[in-house]
């Protein structure tokens, strides 16, 4: 279960799932808000990548990455990626979907266990999901800065 919780915050099936509702969508209000997500998923797995290669800190133990992390180049530690996904993505999803107060609860919640999993399958130290946390909410912000408007995304999605 805790194995599941962690691919929950891996950054393929959600690139993935964003352009497949992307493609989907017939809404503009809707592709925007997508777009804006892709922005944020891609800024995410660039900056955990960029600081990963620069610090090279390996896990608390010594386990083996999956076949999933082998193929996405994953095999650091700091900072925890699965937790700066979630941070940003329930912070994202917090601040541009309406959800009742039980989903929205469950959206945090969400996040603090994929954290948790991290830890507990030995893959990433304390600290590292602590400044996943911590950048996670940061490339929020940024994302909320630069966020694109719908006529912006309407030309990126037309030269696709």
């Amino acid at each position: 279960m805790v194995k599941l919780i962690g691919i929950t915050g891996h950054g393929v099936p959600w690139i993935g799932g964003t352009i497949l509702c992307l493609v989907k969508s017939s809404t503009l209000a809707g592709q925007e808000v997508l777009m804006n997500l892709l922005l944020a998923l891609l800024l995410d797995i660039m900056t955990v990548a960029g600081v990963q290669k620069l610090i090279k800190r390996r896990g608390p133990y010594e386990t083996s990455p999956s076949l999933l992390d082998q193929l996405t180049m994953d095999v650091y530690a700091f900072p925890a990626g699965h937790a700066s996904r979630a941070a940003m993505v329930s912070k994202f999803f917090l601040s541009h979907l309406v959800l009742a107060v039980p989903l929205r609860v469950l959206l945090v919640l969400w996040a603090l266990c994929v954290g948790l999993s991290r830890v507990m399958t030995g893959r990433h130290h304390v600290t590292d999901v602590l400044s996943g946390f911590a950048i996670g909410y940061f490339q929020f912000r940024l994302v909320e800065l630069v966020w694109m408007s719908s006529n912006t995304c309407q030309m990126l999605i037309s030269a696709w």
